[in-house]
């Protein structure tokens, strides 16, 4: 097992770009059978999902060089397989073999198709059966059918139980440009 290629991938796996690569082979089909070179993107700071962004820009080349994986007698110990460290380390070899693939064509000179995606974050509507959490009162839930009349004293108590904002995520464009 190479250790020293292992950590270098297990760093990159953490990182926006990592992130962008994968949220690209899910969005555009184009990219399949393609290595994915990622110029920029951006995601959305707010969003916990790692796979939301608000645009990623790029190139797709076309898999030249093929990984040369390990056999799976490598990673059986005592009859035991260690899908784990198998799996991570056939990540690893993939992410190597991508980046000399990818620095090789663009050595060469070899355009890659360009690529766009784009996505976007919006606040859910916020309707009366959705302003309060589920363990609100119902002397509190029943303030929700008339949201701008603030005059109840009962709102003072209700702020505590307005649900958290949430976020819808959609693609809005995936294409080659």
């Amino acid at each position: 097992m190479n250790d020293k290629l292992l950590k270098k991938y297990l760093e990159y796996a953490s990182t926006e770009e990592a992130f962008a690569v994968l949220f690209v082979k899910k969005h555009l089909a184009q990219a399949k059978g393609h290595w994915v070179d990622i110029v920029e993107c951006r995601r959305y700071e707010m969003s916990s999902d790692n796979l939301h962004f608000r645009f990623v820009v790029g190139g797709l080349y076309k898999r030249k060089l093929q990984p040369q994986y390990p056999s799976k007698s490598e990673y059986t110990i005592d009859g035991k397989f260690k899908e784990r460290e198998y799996y991570l380390m056939t990540r690893a070899i993939t992410w190597e073999t991508a980046h000399k693939d990818i620095e090789q064509q663009k050595s060469k000179n070899i355009a890659p198709s360009k690529f766009k995606v784009t996505g976007v974050s919006y606040p859910k509507i916020r309707r009366e059966d959705n302003y309060f959490r589920d363990d609100a009162p119902p002397e509190i839930k029943a303030l929700a059918k008339n949201l701008n009349d603030r005059t109840n004293p009962l709102w003072d108590k209700a702020v505590q139980y307005v649900d958290e904002q949430e976020f819808v995520y959609k693609i809005k464009q995936a294409s080659i440009i």
